[in-house]
């Protein structure tokens, strides 16, 4: 655990750089730029429960494999952190929410597909060398884009009934719908994300 914090702060400040450098346009802050997650997603759309979640839509072809695990399968909503296996929660009432849209991704990209959110514009960005076809001469690509007013909020909490519990960043959408991604740097980058925005 102890090398873990170092490992992370240093991942952040490479996916800060890269996406200052290569993804943002002119003139464009970036407000949180999430590193990958490795790990399932869990979905509960009104209210049930798919664990774990694949993709109902075509999403990018990453290349390599999943390197983890499959989630136990007893897991429920208060206790998905202590299930090392699930890098994301993800609530919504209806499949056509935001929320749902961008669990495709992050379920279909094998641990590659990031959240990324700009003063402009919310994404899904892919490293382009992982995905099938793309030329790696180009860094990244871009998919789900949409208005950044889409976000309604950026925070971070501590969930799960381990202790201590697990830091997770929590993105709720203008519909209503939201998403958890585990991340020991959340209030860090939640408290970054509020004084940019």
């Amino acid at each position: 655990m102890e090398n873990t914090l170092p490992m992370a702060k240093s991942v952040d400040e490479i996916v800060e750089k890269e996406l200052h450098r290569f993804w943002l346009a002119p003139g464009e802050r970036l407000i949180i730029g999430c590193p990958p997650a490795h790990g399932h997603v869990g979905l509960v759309l009104d209210g049930e429960l798919t664990l774990p979640y694949s993709a109902s839509r075509e999403t990018p072809a990453v290349t390599g494999k999943t390197r983890w695990p499959l989630p136990a399968s007893d897991v429920l909503e208060g206790d998905w952190t202590d299930d090392p296996t699930i890098a994301y929660w993800v609530v919504a009432r209806t499949a056509d929410q935001t929320a749902v849209r961008l669990a495709d991704h992050l379920a279909g990209g094998k641990g590659e597909a990031r959240l990324t959110l700009s003063d402009r514009r919310l994404a899904v960005v892919y490293p382009a060398r992982l995905l099938e076809g793309e030329d790696p001469a180009r860094p990244f690509r871009t998919f789900e884009e949409m208005p950044s007013g889409v976000v309604r909020s950026v925070s971070a909490l501590y969930l799960g009934r381990s202790f201590p519990p697990r830091p997770v960043l929590q993105f709720v959408f203008a519909d209503g719908s939201t998403i958890h991604q585990r991340d020991m740097l959340a209030v860090t980058k939640a408290d970054r994300a509020r004084s940019r925005r």
